[in-house]
């Protein structure tokens, strides 16, 4: 009994042996019989192929679809003028010998062949250097499908032209495309389309770029004519959209920055020449290098760029800040000292006249009276001996230059020069409300007789009455001739009051200094923001 179930195991577990063993070899067979098949297709349509000639020589053109799957923008360059794309670029057409019907499966063959395989002469229009990509192997794929259409793709990386229009850099906004065209076949040969729709360009939203902003994506197809025919052309156009933050913290806030401290110089004392010319320069000086730096990162181009108006105007600000003490420091130290000058050269020419006309007039009354020549000697050696102690020009609290008795009688008329003893004793000296020193006829003439000597004579003219005159009746005339011209020398002293203030007008007060600098400190910031709210108005909108 129990010999009989030992045999009834062994039997089964046969069985089961044999079974596995038929699988396996059905398995092998039908394995090594697709991968003939397989091989055999792919012999068969290779075999009597000529890449010569184009699908349906003869016949309808050949439509091939595109599709582009965008995997990077690694560089937009202003200085060249294009940009670089790396991207998946698929075409598809339909070649009737290719079609194949032993097997239902798509072939996906080694890119070898593509070698022997007719392919689209595909070209990109604004291309200015592309390579295919070979690591580890050269990527491109071709795939067949069972009705003879056939998959090419490949990866690419293009720099591509991109005429850019920076009359609003760096507040503009650019439109680049990639243009792809059939190199030979016209349109009566070969049409290309769109594979997809818009949806034939992917991966866009996945990019990243570090100062632009893919704003819009169009997708155009078309005809162009040249001498040779009509070519079919595809565009991919993207619109750009520049990002402002890089220059706003590298160029626009520095600007400012620098702007606003060349009015610090407003604030500070006149005085200070060397901290103000120092702080000037040195504005000036970072406004030229931020403009220099960015020459060098921009191409050639003969229009004025938005960053250029802005970048002019703030250099301007910097430098009219700095001319703005140049002209203080003109005004209140090189006017003063040089109209000083001036009235010392007059004074000097109007001093020689009148030692001119002394020794003219002393020569007269040497001869129509001579009697009187050691008078009048005598006063005279006093009274130049008095205005040599008056010769230095003093200056008021208020930077005002007085005019003493020199200017007085530099002014008086050449023959008011030989005025006799009385005519000093009948006039005062008298100050006006502007400093000036002159003579002032008294009001009333008293005989000299009538006058007791220590109530009627000044200490110059006591001391000419000290003198020996004897009372005689020329001595009356000289007196009457002095009166008459007393009449004359007020009239000088009007003409020096006149002028003392115009002179007065000339000559600035250095007190008013911080003027100039307090209208600056309103008028610079003023006129700054008013040139940056129309400049934003009008590069922004």
């Amino acid at each position: 009994m129990l010999g009989r179930q030992e045999d009834k195991s062994c039997g089964i577990f046969s069985a089961l042996v044999a079974l596995s063993f038929v699988c396996f070899a059905q398995s092998f067979s039908s394995g090594s019989t697709g991968m003939s098949v397989a091989k055999s297709t792919v012999d068969k349509l290779l075999k009597g192929y000529d890449i010569r000639l184009r699908p349906d020589f003869g016949g309808p053109p050949v439509i091939v679809g595109m599709s582009i799957n965008i995997a990077s923008i690694d560089s937009i360059s202003e200085v060249n003028m294009d940009y670089t794309i790396t991207m998946y670029f698929q075409q598809s057409w339909r070649d009737k010998r290719l079609a194949y019907g032993e097997l239902s499966l798509n072939l996906t063959l080694d890119n070898r062949v593509a070698d022997q395989l007719w392919l689209p002469d595909t070209y990109f229009l604004n291309d200015k250097k592309s390579f295919l990509h070979g690591v580890t192997v050269k990527n491109r794929m071709i795939r067949l499908h069972p009705d003879g259409t056939v998959l090419y793709g490949l990866r690419i990386t293009t720099t591509a032209a991109c005429m850019m229009d920076l009359r609003r850099y760096p507040l503009d906004e650019q439109n680049c495309t990639l243009e792809i065209e059939s190199y030979g076949y016209t349109t009566d040969d070969i049409v290309f389309f769109w594979q997809g729709g818009d949806s034939a360009v992917t991966g866009v939203d996945k990019l990243e770029l570090p100062q632009f902003s893919i704003v819009e994506l169009r997708l155009v197809s078309r005809e162009v004519r040249f001498t040779t025919g009509s070519y079919p052309r595809l565009s991919l156009s993207f619109r750009i959209k520049r990002n402002i933050g890089y220059f706003i913290l590298q160029t626009y806030m520095p600007s400012i920055l620098i702007t606003i401290l060349s009015w610090v110089s407003f604030w500070i004392n006149y005085d200070a020449s060397a901290a103000r010319v120092a702080l000037g320069v040195t504005t000036v000086l970072t406004m030229t290098t931020i403009n220099t730096h960015l020459r060098e990162t921009l191409p050639k181009i003969p229009y004025v760029k938005a960053i250029d108006v802005y970048l002019m105007g703030c250099f301007v600000f910097v430098f009219l800040a700095l001319l703005e003490y140049a002209f203080v420091n003109y005004v209140f130290f090189g006017r003063g000292p040089a109209q000083q000058k001036k009235m010392n050269e007059r004074m000097s020419r109007v001093g020689e006249r009148t030692r001119y006309e002394e020794r003219r007039s002393r020569d007269q009354d040497s001869i129509s009276v001579p009697y009187q020549t050691n008078t009048f000697r005598s006063f005279t050696q006093r009274r130049n001996l008095y205005l040599e102690e008056q010769r230095k020009v003093g200056v008021d609290a208020y930077g005002n230059i007085l005019l003493t008795t020199l200017e007085m009688n530099n002014e008086v008329m050449p023959s008011d020069v030989g005025s006799s003893v009385s005519d000093s004793r009948n006039s005062v000296m008298s100050f006006d409300s502007s400093g000036v020193q002159f003579r002032k006829p008294m009001t009333s003439m008293t005989p000299m007789s009538s006058m007791t000597p220590m109530t009627s004579m000044t200490p110059m003219t006591s001391m000419a009455a000290m003198t020996s005159i004897s009372p005689m009746t020329p001595r009356d005339n000289y007196t009457h001739h002095s009166l008459d011209r007393a009449t004359v020398r007020s009239r000088a002293n009007c003409r020096l009051r006149r002028r003392s203030s115009k002179l007065k007008l000339k000559i600035p007060n250095l007190a008013d200094v911080s003027t100039i600098d307090k209208w600056s400190r309103v008028i610079f910031p003023i006129t700054f923001g008013f040139f940056n709210l129309i400049y934003w108005l009008y590069y922004v909108n």
